[in-house]
């Protein structure tokens, strides 16, 4: 049995696919690594990143039995168009399955709509292992927790998530499988080559805006590596030439005994030219965890600032303060560490049964509130765009709930366009503020350096919505 796990392909006309590709897809790497330890006499094929045409290609000459696509929200148009011409020559005995971000949170709509017959819903490893063994042995596999479907009769089936992997069984990712030179690695960085590293799953935070659909599924919502598996993993990308990682842990601060764990079997390792950076959450950010991360070479620090108004803070539950924001930029440059802040615009929540939304005078005091910081020596990067109601995010309730969905698709394409039309919020000043944002961003690049150029084609495509917006009306 053969089977191919693939993400989306580069499509000309998309406008929102980066012109370059950070990562590959660490998600579909571990779900091989699980399948290759489980089912050692199943092929399992990973088709990273290529065009549209060589995608088609490459699938039409290995001949799957079944063939896997996993995708977010944002590329849903893209993996439609994939999945029809897969289909088309594949045909209908070859198995089509759909995961990731999308098809967990609406299975219905992705197989009503696309050539689609399974979506796997949450974390896949058990249940892809599950429908392979039983469609290996013929065993009906309809049952299978972690799975939905539309039935013979036209009706749609879920058998809802099933329980996470335990923490041990967590596999380390199949990165054999991976060509470096496909991808960009780290947008800014200190060492190259880069990519980016896993050291836990999910978050167990409840922000409003987060659409991490997958790993809220089930329960804990947190699930954290042993430093152990983190330094075996860290090894082989060392051994693979990799200089730099970033740790895509939503906050690698959440339980601090084990962070600090992690730091101390890292820097016992002793590799004293690999570089870090990683997430941290503000309101966790102790003395001794600088310490441990500066010790480690970890010199990026990435913090979900999101707005500088404790009135929005506290709306889209984000459970962090401003004074927490500015004592934890002040601690992170005691130690000479880099700070990039991420900040958002227009968020809304419901509030006492009633829509609430951040002011265009509230964007504009975060704007300043940046400013100041970075003048201070406090921020060094800083990134914005418009908050986005993607499926999964109680965001998308409430957009849906007060009717808020931007309904021009010609308005709409990009993360920093603008995705909701707020009552009594003028769209050429949000383009405008969107305009400043754009700007201090690209001087704090410019002015700190560090940037991986790799990305130019990238920084071409948001200059030309910087000229854009004071257009816009």
């Amino acid at each position: 049995m053969r089977i191919v796990l693939a993400d989306p392909p580069k499509i000309k006309d998309q406008a929102k696919y980066s012109a370059v590709i950070s990562y590959p897809n660490i998600g579909i790497i571990s779900l091989v690594a699980y399948l290759r330890e489980n089912l050692p006499d199943v092929e399992c094929i990973y088709l990273e990143i290529e065009t549209l045409e060589d995608h088609i290609e490459q699938v039409r000459k290995l001949k799957p039995d079944i063939y896997g696509i996993s995708f977010a929200t944002y590329m849903k148009r893209v993996s439609y168009i994939t999945l029809e011409k897969v289909r088309e020559i594949l045909g209908d005995k070859t198995m089509i399955i759909a995961g990731g971000a999308h098809p967990t949170v609406i299975p219905e709509a992705v197989l009503r709509e696309s050539e689609t017959d399974l979506c796997v819903i949450g974390e896949g490893e058990e249940t892809l292992r599950d429908l392979l063994a039983n469609i290996k042995t013929g065993t009906d596999w309809k049952s299978i927790p972690g799975i939905a479907y539309i039935d013979d009769s036209g009706g749609f089936v879920s058998n809802g998530p099933r329980q996470f992997l335990d923490t041990k069984r967590i596999p380390i990712p199949e990165w054999d499988l991976v060509d470096f030179d496909r991808y960009g690695g780290v947008f800014i960085s200190k060492k190259k080559p880069s990519t980016c590293i896993l050291f836990s799953r999910g978050c167990p935070f409840d922000c409003t805006f987060c659409s991490n659909p997958v790993w809220r599924s089930s329960r804990p919502w947190l699930r954290t590596r042993s430093p152990e598996s983190i330094c075996e993993e860290i090894k082989y990308l060392y051994d693979r030439g990799i200089r730099e990682l970033y740790i895509r842990a939503d906050e690698f601060n959440s339980n601090l005994k084990w962070t600090i764990e992690v730091c101390k079997a890292i820097k016992a390792m002793e590799l004293k030219d690999m570089f870090f950076q990683c997430n941290l959450r503000v309101d966790n950010i102790t003395e001794e965890l600088v310490k441990e991360l500066r010790d480690i070479n970890c010199w990026l620090i990435h913090i979900g600032i999101e707005s500088m108004n404790q009135r929005v803070l506290d709306g889209i539950r984000k459970k962090t303060t401003v004074e927490q924001v500015e004592r934890a930029c002040r601690m992170l440059k005691k130690y000479d560490l880099k700070i990039y802040g991420f900040m958002m615009f227009y968020n809304a929540w419901e509030e006492d049964g009633q829509l609430a939304f951040e002011t265009s005078e509230e964007v504009d005091n975060t704007i300043r509130q940046a400013s100041r910081l970075r003048r201070k020596g406090m921020l060094d990067y800083m990134s914005w765009q418009f908050a986005t109601p993607y499926p999964g995010a109680d965001l998308y309730r409430v957009a849906g709930k007060y009717d808020l969905f931007e309904k021009d698709p010609k308005k709409t394409g990009q993360v920093w366009d603008l995705n909701m039309v707020l009552p009594g919020i003028s769209r050429k000043r949000m383009s405008r503020q969107r305009m400043k944002g754009l700007i201090l961003q690209s001087y704090c690049f410019w002015r700190t350096g560090n940037i991986n150029w790799r990305f130019w084609q990238n920084a071409v495509v948001k200059m030309k919505y910087i000229l854009r917006s004071p257009f816009e009306k």
